[in-house]
C-alpha cells in the first residue's frame, strides 16, 4: 500500500527550456508550456497522471503562470514561474541635426549646411542589439552599422546639397532588440546653404618696403566654397589692378570643399597704397569678401632702374642681314624693354618692343632682329619705375659674321668692369647690409670695393665694418651679391665650435667659385667694443666656412691706432667670422666648397623637455650653384642652430618656388643639441627655366638661373629655325656652318678659354 500523501512529480518546459519553480523565462510570443507529471513512487496502487499541455495567453511584460498536478489519489503538487514578453521593437527619436517626438515616426527634416551629426536617443524595454543608419543620395550610398549601442546613437552625416544632387537624402534606420523585434524608419533631409563662406587670413604688414609679401590664409563654407580670388588694386593708379583666381569648381559629395587654405605672393612692386581684397563665394551664390591695405614705403634697393646685360654666348650673327639676340633685364623694375639696331648712317633698321607693361623683377629676351650687312649698332634699352633708360650697346658686323666688334664704348657711356656698392636700409640691431653689383670683369682682373665714386665703405655697423673688398676672378664674370655685417650686438653669431665671435661678415652671391681664384678683405673693428667684450686684438683671427666646416684664413692685424684693422685673404666668396682663439676642428689652410650660411632670417623653433628648453631656428640656407640647366640637381643645405639648453627635433621642410608657383619639396627632422649646429641636407631640381628660389622654413636662397640644354647641346640652343633654310642655301649655308663650327671651337677649347682663330 503507498502513501496518499506522496506528491506527483512536475516539470515544466517552455518552448524547449525547463523552468523551476520560482524561475523566470522571457519571449516574445506565445511560447508552447509543457508540463511533465508522474505518481510518486510510494503513491497507492492505481494512481495515474495524465501530461498536461498549456497555452495560456501573454501579455506585454511579466506574467505569472502556475501550474498544478493532482494524482487520482488527490495529491497535489505545483510549479509557479514568470514569463516575461517582449514583442516591442525599439523606438528611436533623434536630437540632431534636428529633434524628432519619443515613440513616434521620424519626420522630414530640413538643415543649412552639410557636415552634421545624425544623433538620437535608443527607447526599448529590453537591450537594443544593433542599429543600422543607411544614407542615400544622387549615386551615392553609405551604410554604418553599431553593435550594442546602449541608449544613445551618434553617426557622422556627411548630407548632399539638396539643390546640386539628385532629389534629397534619403535615410533610412534600422534597430533590433535582443529578441529580434526590428523596428524601420525612413526619412529624407534636405540640406541648403545658409551662410556666406568666411574668410581667415594671417597678418599682413600694414607698411613694407619689399616688393613682394605673403598672403596666407583659409576661406570655409558650410557646404562648398566654389570660388576664390584674390585682388590686388594700387590706389596710386600706377599700376593696372591684378586678381588671382584661388580656385574654380563644381560642386561634388566631398568633404574637400568645405575649406580651401591658400597661400599666395602680393607684389607691391612700387612705393603707394595698395588694396588686397580676397572674394569668395559659396555653391548657393553667397559671397564674402575682406579687404586689407598695404602702404609699399620706397626703397633704394627695390625702387631702382634695371640692368641689361647680353648673353655673350648665344647672341650671334646666324645670316648677313640677321642677329640672333639673347639677354635679360634684371635687379630692378623694367616697364619697357625694347631693342633697335642701327646702320652706320644712323638709320634704323629693326625696332622691336619686347616688353612694355607692369613692372617686372627680369625681362629675358630671344629673338631674331635685323641687321646691315656691314656695321650695325644694336641698342637694348630698359625704362626703369621712374622713367629712367638704361642702354646697352654693341655693334656687329654682317658680312664678316661678328658678333660685338672692337667693343668700342659709345660716347657717355661708362667702361667696363663696373663696380657698384649701394647701402641698404637694415633696421635689425647690430646689423648692416648693402648690395653689391660686378658687371663684366675681364678674366684675371681684380676689382675693388666700394669703388672711388661710391660709399666710403662696404657696409659696417657701429663696431664692425667691412671697408674694403678685392675680388679676383679667373673668368668673365657679372656678380650680384649682398654683403652683410653682424657685430655681437646682432646675437647669435656664426662662429667656429668653442670660438667667440667679434663679429661676421656674409656674402651672398650669384657666381660659380670656380669665378672666383681670391678675395681680399679689409675688416675695422671700435677699439672701445673690443675692450668691452674682453677681446684682444692680437688674438683675433678670421675663419671662413665651407660645407660645414671652419677654416682659419691667413689674417694680418695691420694696425691698431683708432682700432683694430685687419687685413685676409680668402679663396672665395661666404661666411666669415672674426673670431678669438681657434677652435679644435678648425684646420690650416682654406678649406673647399662654397655654400654659405645667411644670418638674415630666423625661424624660431622651441621645445620644451624636463630638462630644459630648445630654441632651434633656421639661421641659414644655402645651393650650391646659381646656375643650371633643366632637371639638373641642386642641392640645398639649411643651418639649424639651438640655442636652447636642452636638445630638440626641428623639422626642416624645403618649398621651391617659380613666378608665383610655390611647390613642396621634401622635409627632415633633425635633432640638434643644445649650443650646436646641424645641417638639414635637400637635393631638387627644376623642370623649368628661369629664375627658382627655394626656401626652408621660411628662409630663402638663391634664386637659381634654370636654362634649357646641356653639354654640348646648348652650344647650338641659340640657333635659329631660319637657320635650316640657310644651310640648304649652298654657299651661303656653307659659310654659316663654318662659322658656328669656329664658334664651337672657340667654346671648347681644351683649356677651357677660346681656341685661336
Amino acid at each position: 500500500m503507498g502513501s496518499a500523501d506522496a506528491e506527483p512529480s512536475v516539470e515544466v518546459i517552455v518552448d524547449g527550456s525547463s523552468v523551476a519553480d520560482g524561475g523566470r523565462h522571457e519571449t516574445n510570443g506565445n511560447d508552447r508550456i509543457t508540463v511533465d507529471a508522474a505518481v510518486n513512487g510510494s503513491a497507492p496502487e492505481g494512481t495515474t497522471l495524465e501530461e498536461v499541455v498549456v497555452r495560456p495567453h501573454f501579455d506585454p511584460g511579466n506574467n505569472t503562470v502556475r501550474v498544478i498536478v493532482t494524482d487520482t489519489a488527490g495529491a497535489v503538487n505545483s510549479t509557479e514561474f514568470t514569463v516575461y514578453k517582449d514583442s516591442d521593437p525599439p523606438h528611436v527619436f533623434l536630437t540632431e541635426p534636428y529633434e524628432t517626438r519619443p515613440w513616434y515616426d521620424i519626420t522630414d527634416g530640413n538643415v543649412t549646411g552639410t557636415n552634421h551629426t545624425l544623433s538620437g536617443e535608443l527607447l526599448d524595454d529590453s537591450e537594443v542589439d544593433r542599429i543600422t543608419v543607411t544614407h542615400e543620395v544622387g549615386d551615392y550610398r553609405n551604410v554604418v552599422a553599431q553593435s550594442d549601442p546602449g541608449e544613445n546613437v551618434s553617426v557622422p552625416l556627411e548630407l548632399g546639397y539638396t539643390p546640386a544632387v539628385d532629389g534629397t537624402n534619403r535615410l533610412r534606420i534600422d534597430v533590433s532588440d535582443e529578441f529580434g523585434n526590428t523596428r524601420t524608419y525612413r526619412f529624407s533631409i534636405d540640406a541648403t546653404d545658409g551662410e556666406s563662406p568666411s574668410i581667415s587670413t594671417g597678418p599682413l604688414p600694414n607698411e613694407t618696403a619689399n616688393n613682394r609679401v605673403s598672403l596666407t590664409g583659409t576661406v570655409t563654407d558650410d557646404v562648398w566654397v566654389a570660388s576664390a580670388e584674390v585682388t590686388v588694386e594700387s590706389l596710386n593708379n600706377n599700376e593696372s589692378t591684378k586678381t588671382t583666381t584661388l580656385v574654380d569648381r563644381e560642386y561634388n559629395t566631398t568633404t574637400d570643399g568645405r575649406t580651401l587654405e591658400f597661400e599666395e605672393d602680393v607684389f607691391t612692386l612700387y612705393p603707394g597704397t595698395y588694396r588686397v581684397t580676397v572674394n569668395a563665394t559659396d555653391v548657393a551664390g553667397n559671397s564674402t569678401s575682406e579687404s586689407y591695405t598695404v602702404e609699399r614705403i620706397p626703397s633704394e634697393e627695390l625702387d631702382r632702374s634695371p640692368n641689361v646685360t647680353v648673353d655673350r654666348d648665344r647672341t650671334v650673327v646666324t645670316g648677313p642681314e640677321t642677329l640672333f639676340l639673347s639677354g635679360s633685364s634684371f635687379e630692378g623694375v623694367t616697364r619697357r624693354l625694347v631693342v633697335e639696331t642701327r646702320d652706320a648712317t644712323g638709320e634704323t633698321l629693326d625696332y622691336q618692343v619686347v616688353y612694355s607693361g607692369d613692372g617686372r623683377e627680369q625681362v629675358e629676351f630671344d629673338r631674331e632682329v635685323t641687321i646691315g650687312e656691314e656695321l650695325t649698332t644694336v641698342i637694348v634699352r630698359a625704362t626703369g619705375p621712374d622713367g629712367t633708360e638704361v642702354t646697352e650697346r654693341f655693334r656687329v658686323n654682317g658680312s664678316s659674321r661678328e658678333a660685338f666688334v672692337d667693343e668700342v664704348e659709345p660716347d657717355g657711356e661708362v667702361s667696363h668692369p663696373t663696380v657698384s656698392v649701394t647701402h641698404l636700409q637694415d633696421e635689425r640691431p647690430g646689423t648692416a647690409s648693402s648690395s653689391l653689383t660686378v658687371r663684366r670683369a675681364p678674366a684675371g682682373a681684380t676689382v675693388t670695393a666700394p669703388p672711388a665714386d661710391g660709399p666710403a665703405t662696404v657696409a659696417g655697423t657701429a663696431n664692425v665694418t667691412l671697408s674694403e673688398l678685392d675680388l679676383s676672378v679667373a673668368s668673365e664674370t657679372d656678380l650680384t651679391g649682398t654683403v652683410v655685417v653682424r657685430d655681437r650686438d646682432a646675437g647669435g653669431l656664426a662662429a667656429p665650435p668653442d670660438a667667440d665671435s667679434a663679429g661676421t661678415v656674409s656674402i651672398q652671391h650669384s657666381v660659380d667659385s670656380e669665378q672666383v681664384d681670391e678675395l681680399g678683405m679689409t675688416v675695422e673693428v671700435d677699439r672701445s667694443y673690443l675692450d668691452a667684450h674682453g677681446f684682444d686684438p692680437a688674438d683675433l683671427s678670421v675663419y671662413r666656412e665651407s660645407s660645414g666646416n671652419w677654416s682659419e684664413l691667413d689674417t694680418t692685424l695691420v694696425s691698431t691706432d683708432d682700432g683694430a684693422r685687419y687685413r685676409v685673404e680668402s679663396p672665395g666668396l661666404s661666411v666669415f667670422a672674426l673670431a678669438q682663439t681657434a677652435p679644435e676642428n678648425a684646420t690650416d689652410g682654406t678649406g673647399g666648397g662654397d655654400d654659405e650660411p645667411d644670418e638674415d632670417n630666423e625661424t624660431d623653433g622651441d621645445e620644451e623637455t624636463d630638462g630644459g628648453t630648445a630654441d632651434i631656428f633656421v639661421t641659414n640656407v644655402t645651393v650650391n650653384r646659381t646656375e643650371a640647366e633643366v632637371n639638373e640637381s641642386v642641392m640645398v643645405n639649411a643651418t639649424l642652430r639651438n640655442e636652447g639648453d636642452a636638445t630638440g627635433t626641428y623639422t626642416a621642410t624645403l618649398h621651391t618656388r617659380h613666378g608665383l608657383n610655390r611647390t613642396f619639396v621634401a622635409e627632415e627632422a633633425v635633432e640638434v643639441p643644445p649650443g650646436e649646429e646641424r645641417t638639414a641636407r635637400f637635393t631638387t631640381q627644376f623642370d623649368q627655366p628661369g629664375n627658382h628660389t627655394a626656401s626652408v622654413n621660411g628662409t630663402q636662397a638663391g634664386p637659381v638661373v634654370v636654362s634649357e640644354g646641356g653639354g654640348l647641346l646648348s652650344v647650338f640652343s641659340f640657333i635659329p629655325l631660319r637657320l635650316v633654310g640657310l644651310l640648304l642655301g649652298g654657299v651661303v649655308g656653307l659659310l654659316v656652318v663654318l662659322t658656328l663650327v669656329r664658334f664651337v671651337l672657340r667654346r671648347v677649347g681644351d683649356d677651357g678659354s677660346e681656341a685661336g682663330g
